[in-house]
């Protein structure tokens, strides 16, 4: 199981919760039918846990998610 990452701030909350709707909203997969949605909430929380594991600080993996969302956005 995933170690949870706690002690976060409101702020920080935030950003997560907002990179994640990004991305379930403009990844490719999710208008296909091929991936459903809960798919890529998980799948953006793994890379933003990935992230964490690296020794990066949670923002920049919600960053990551974010950038990708957008860089998908227009497809």
């Amino acid at each position: 199981m995933a170690k949870r990452i706690s002690n976060l701030s409101s702020e920080t909350r935030e950003s997560i919760r907002s990179a994640v709707s990004l991305a379930v909203e403009y990844w490719p997969n999710a208008h296909l039918g091929d991936i459903s949605p809960r798919e890529d909430m998980r799948s953006a929380f793994k890379i933003i846990r990935a992230y964490v594991d690296l020794g990066h600080h949670v923002s920049d993996g919600a960053y990551a998610v974010r950038q990708d969302a957008y860089n998908c956005m227009d497809m």
